[in-house]
């Protein structure tokens, strides 16, 4: 089975409980810490996908590190999760459910990216049209990227809008290779 489609069960199945329990939120503060530390601390991901160190002990790293900020739920999870070896997901269930929580709320990601950071104004405006067009409260994360060399580029879900000049120049490029600009015998 595919690690991300044991990611989403696993997941779904808290975010489930989650709901019933009426505890979304603290679920989703918990997923996001969660997430957070596992992109920012590699060696706690190199201790919980290590087959060498105990389950033991892999249980008392999660309870010292998080007993004290986690709701129980979430903590029971987690070391049900290495009771049946399945801590090596922890870091994708983790985004699984930053993901169902954003999509339970109507909160859509949209990434701009520009070459200088977008003034207040223009973040406003982009995600007042794509507020618009989807419905959805917008949560905008904003990238720099110099090699788009001006414009910008929307992304959200599986879309992209690209209005940068790099992508202009290409268009053009592509246009103009299948034309021929010389005239033979000139």
């Amino acid at each position: 089975m595919r690690i991300s489609l044991v990611a989403e069960r696993y997941a779904k199945a808290l975010f489930e409980l989650a709901v019933e329990k009426q505890q979304v939120e603290a679920i989703y503060a918990d997923a996001q810490l969660l997430a957070s530390v596992c992109r920012e601390n590699r060696m706690l991901v190199l201790v919980l996908r290590s087959p060498v160190i105990s389950e033991e002990k892999k249980e008392k790293i999660l309870k010292d590190l998080f007993s004290k900020r986690f709701h129980k739920i979430t903590l029971r999870f987690l070391l049900i999760l290495v009771r049946k070896n399945r801590e090596v997901y922890i870091p994708e269930i983790a985004q699984n459910l930053i993901e169902l929580y954003k999509e339970y709320k109507h909160i859509l990601t949209v990434y701009l990216t520009t070459v200088i950071p977008a003034t207040e104004a223009i973040r406003n405006k982009v995600k007042e049209i794509i507020k618009e067009y989807t419905k959805w409260r917008i949560e905008l994360v904003q990238k720099i990227d110099t090699d788009i060399i001006g414009g910008f580029i929307l992304n959200w879900n599986d879309m992209q809008y690209d209005a940068s000049i790099s992508c202009q120049i290409e268009r053009l490029r592509r246009s103009s290779a299948s034309v021929n600009l010389y005239k033979k015998g000139f």
